[in-house]
């Protein structure tokens, strides 16, 4: 039985971080518009590599992209309501020209917010179910 005290809490933080950070790759990728599949030759002869489909591949990579952006806000969606704004600020409504710090915006010092946003993290990485939760 998996209980917290065999969750190595520290490579769950960390991975559910590299998650999150390649949320906007994913995010990016799944905007682009997939190949059309088809063959612009009418003879009747199958067409394309025999290694693989660069179509097919375009579709499976878009695929994989929407469902991994679905899953993460999912996953952060369905977590507390403070715990959803901190990710939410940090890693999806991403600002590049941010003038105020966020734990400025919310009052705390910064050593409190990032203890906030691990703690979020940690929350994120046990709940979401693209995330191996390690054990020690």
């Amino acid at each position: 039985m998996l209980t917290y005290d065999r969750i190595d809490r520290d490579e769950l933080i960390a991975r559910a971080t590299e998650y999150l950070q390649n949320y906007e790759l994913q995010y990016q990728l799944s905007q682009k518009q997939p190949g059309t599949i088809g063959s612009p030759d009418s003879d009747g002869m199958p067409k394309g590599s025999k290694i693989n489909n660069p179509a097919e591949s375009s579709i499976v990579d878009h695929i994989g992209s929407q469902q991994y952006c679905d899953c993460v806000e999912q996953t952060i969606d369905n977590l507390r309501p403070d715990m959803k704004a901190l990710l939410y600020n940090k890693y999806i409504n991403i600002d590049k020209f941010k003038r105020v710090p966020e734990w400025e915006k919310l009052g705390i010092s910064k050593a409190t917010y990032y203890k906030y946003l691990n703690e979020a993290k940690y929350w994120f990485g046990i709940s979401c179910s693209l995330i191996e939760i390690p054990l020690k």
